[in-house]
């Protein structure tokens, strides 16, 4: 996020002796969620080593492009300076990988149809709140909802992901260090919507912090048959 702090509450600004603290707390949060993003460059780079997109579904790059759309919207409308650069930031990346997904996937139908969907809501409502609604609290309180719905939606992906994790007792389909940075990055958000008092920042960044310490819950809960799992499979047939 960026170290210029513009942010503040839709009706009014944080106070100034924050703003040092607000400052260093958008850093924090920049780097960490600027971490997150590029975490799909080894998904990316894996195939492009092989060409082939393998079994990696291009929803997650398109689900977050849109994310980082509306949010970045968000930011300019505001405006808040450090949620306009971050998710401008993490739109960049996702086109990246996008068009490296393109490059590579056979059927390229329903990736365009997709990303088109996403074009055309993002400008959709862009239109919409820059042009057609001239109540700016009326254009953020609104923005803000359509941002939540679409984050929640986001961060509740991984909750099929963690149901399989239950059912087989085993935390190999997940990612440790992505999930201890997930809890970190929703903190940091946390924080920072608390300082600048915007319950749209607070809110689905709560959320997220909730979904992932439910993961690393399930990392010591099924730690130790994970491991017997891993011997089982390794353990060489004489």
């Amino acid at each position: 996020m960026s170290p210029i702090v513009e942010g503040g509450d839709v009706a009014a600004g944080p106070e100034e002796g924050n703003e040092s603290l607000i400052y260093w707390v958008s850093w924090l949060a920049t780097v960490s969620t600027l971490g997150l993003f590029s975490s799909g460059l080894l998904t990316i780079r894996k195939i492009h080593s092989s060409r082939s997109v393998g079994s990696v579904s291009h929803i997650p790059f398109v689900a977050a492009s849109l994310n980082c759309s509306l949010w970045m919207t968000y930011g300019v409308l505001k405006p808040d300076s450090p949620i306009t650069f971050i998710n401008m930031a993490g739109l960049f990346l996702q086109l990246f990988y996008i068009a490296v997904y393109h490059t590579y996937v056979e059927m390229k139908f329903k990736i365009q149809r997709d990303f088109t969907i996403v074009l055309v809501t993002v400008l959709s409502i862009s239109t919409y709140y820059t042009y057609l609604v001239s109540d700016h609290e009326r254009v953020m309180n609104q923005m803000g909802v359509v941002c939540n719905i679409f984050t929640i939606i986001f961060f509740a992906s991984p909750l099929i992901n963690m149901a399989e994790v239950v059912r087989s007792k085993s935390t190999e389909t997940m990612s440790f260090p992505l999930t201890v940075m997930s809890v970190s990055t929703t903190l940091s958000w946390v924080l920072y919507g608390l300082l600048v008092a915007d319950v749209y920042v607070i809110f689905p960044n709560t959320v997220g912090v909730f979904l992932a310490c439910i993961q690393l819950a399930l990392f010591v809960m099924y730690r130790d048959h994970s491991k017997k799992l891993v011997a089982k499979v390794e353990t060489p047939l004489v």
